[in-house]
């Protein structure tokens, strides 16, 4: 009976110390798991942040192409045009095509703009100087793209009663 007693103690004793290796086993293994899972979410974060930022970088590329573009169309339409209309003051510009739609002061800014059915003319003056001049001028569609053709310019001045 002693050896019996001795047997069930024993193994009651040997059943829980791997009780207590498996609880530690687990443990590891959990600790080890959330380490991984951390690493692979810092992968995931470093991969979203590369395709963000080629994004952001292909956006600036699309902003800058535009930008072009758009300086090269105003320095064709400034080329193009009948009328000149930098160098003259807002007073010469009232008496040649009368009160401007809308008047807008912008900071260091002060645009006068026309209105026709189909296009609109923006003309820009420096608020700073105390005789304003038009330094700089362009002609827009409605949709506020600028007109880019010779033959849109004309019809603009048309609409705008400008041609001479």
């Amino acid at each position: 009976m002693r050896i019996f007693l001795f047997l069930i103690l024993s193994l009651s004793v040997w059943g829980c110390s791997t009780v207590e290796v498996t609880k530690e086993v687990i443990k590891v293994t959990n600790t080890v798991t959330d380490q991984v899972k951390k690493s692979i979410s810092n992968d995931e974060a470093e991969l979203e942040t590369k395709i963000y930022t080629k994004a952001i970088e292909e956006e600036i590329e699309i902003i800058e192409e535009s930008k072009e573009e758009e300086e090269n169309i105003v320095e064709s339409q400034q080329k193009l045009v009948e009328i000149n209309f930098i160098g003259k003051t807002e007073i010469e510009i009232i008496n040649l095509f009368g009160e401007a739609e809308l008047k807008r002061t912008d900071g260091a800014i002060y645009t006068l703009r026309y209105d026709s059915v189909n296009c609109r003319l923006f003309l820009f003056f420096n608020q700073e100087i105390k005789n304003k001049r038009v330094e700089y001028f362009e002609l827009r569609n409605t949709k506020a793209k600028l007109l880019n053709s010779k033959e849109l310019l004309e019809g603009c001045y048309r609409e705008l009663n400008f041609t001479n």
